[in-house]
């Protein structure tokens, strides 16, 4: 994809979107894992949108695994007021090596935001900006205290919210149980020791060797811990997980709009998009139906639930807390807290 450089100065804003995303099975096969969708919509559209809301108009990916795929959305993506880019890489080079490979399309930025794209989450980017922008630091991680932080990135941090290492390693846990969400601020000076960096690591990382050296040459990386919601939807049930919370949400209203008219319990609440779904089944709870979804009679739909567009159900379909992946084509039986694609498959399983 060519387009012409930004101009000097500002914010700007990229997603890592290289990753084959095999943690989700099947449907990552055909799909990049940025294009996979929550509530119905690209989850990269939610962050680029979320990028937006922050006054950053200047968006680069990083891409490798079917990187047409993303090359075909990002021309076609209806954002208002936000210029996309992309650099596509012929091998995978790491997460932080993916910020190296798009270096030539953050000359002059300020500052420059960088999401996981596979991050799914509400945090405000332009609070975390000016947090950066207030302390003066060269790198600011977005962090959070979750339960069991071994499988993630974990943060070392002094009294003051200072990172003072960082750790990945399933072995061990930090007292803090504060890991890294894959959400970055960097600025001109760490990006200059990440190109330093290049080359020195096949598979170069923010917690294995950009934040180490930001520390060992004395440079401040902060944390910026977050309460907003936050998921990493590489895996099944996480995107199950935060496809269910998002359903709960103001979110919805950006995605779909609420179905007066389809037949369902006085309990259930139906959100659609497109034309109105073919439902003749019963649906309970909150459900969001995809266009050209087709819910017969003798199936029924148990929210919380989200159908991707042209799912089919037939009679003994029961579907209960799960999601649907779009063209899902369900046989009689229950499906029950499940990401499911194809011919009724189930991703993970």
């Amino acid at each position: 994809m060519s387009v012409p450089r930004p101009s000097p100065g500002g914010t700007r804003g990229v997603v890592l979107a290289a990753g084959r995303g095999t943690r989700l099975g099947g449907i990552t096969a055909t799909v990049p894992k940025p294009l996979v969708p929550v509530l119905n919509r690209p989850l990269v559209a939610w962050i680029v949108e979320d990028l937006a809301a922050s006054d950053i108009t200047q968006v680069v990916f990083n891409l490798h695994h079917l990187a047409p795929a993303m090359e075909t959305w990002a021309r076609t993506a209806p954002i208002d007021g936000v210029r996309l880019a992309s650099v596509t890489e012929d091998r995978l080079t790491g997460p932080a090596g993916g910020l190296v490979a798009v270096l030539d399309h953050l000359s002059g930025a300020e500052h420059v935001v960088v999401v996981s794209g596979d991050a799914c989450t509400t945090v405000d980017f332009g609070e975390v900006v000016r947090t950066h922008h207030r302390r003066g630091a060269a790198m600011t991680v977005v962090t959070q205290v979750v339960d069991d932080p071994r499988p993630f990135g974990q943060v070392d941090i002094d009294p003051d919210g200072w990172i003072t290492g960082m750790v990945r390693d399933p072995s061990r846990r930090l007292p803090s149980g504060m890991i890294s969400t894959g959400m970055y601020v960097v600025s001109p000076k760490a990006l200059d020791v990440l190109s330093d960096l290049r080359g020195t690591a096949p598979d170069l990382d923010f917690d294995r060797h950009l934040v180490p050296e930001l520390l060992r040459r004395g440079s401040a990386v902060a944390a910026c811990e977050t309460s907003a919601y936050w998921n990493d939807v590489g895996v099944p049930q996480a995107l199950l997980s935060a496809s269910l919370h998002l359903l709960g949400t103001d979110r919805l209203d950006r995605a779909a709009r609420l179905c007066m008219d389809a037949p369902a319990d006085a309990a259930a609440e139906v959100w659609c998009e497109g034309s109105h779904p073919a439902v003749m089944g019963t649906v309970s709870g909150r459900v969001l139906l995809g266009e050209g979804v087709r819910v017969p009679a003798g199936s029924r739909i148990e929210g919380p639930a989200v159908l991707g567009a042209g799912t089919t159900l037939v009679e003994g379909t029961v579907l209960r807390r799960s999601i649907t992946m779009p063209g899902t084509q369900l046989l009689a039986g229950t499906f029950e807290d499940a990401v499911l694609f194809g011919q009724g498959e189930e991703a993970g399983s």
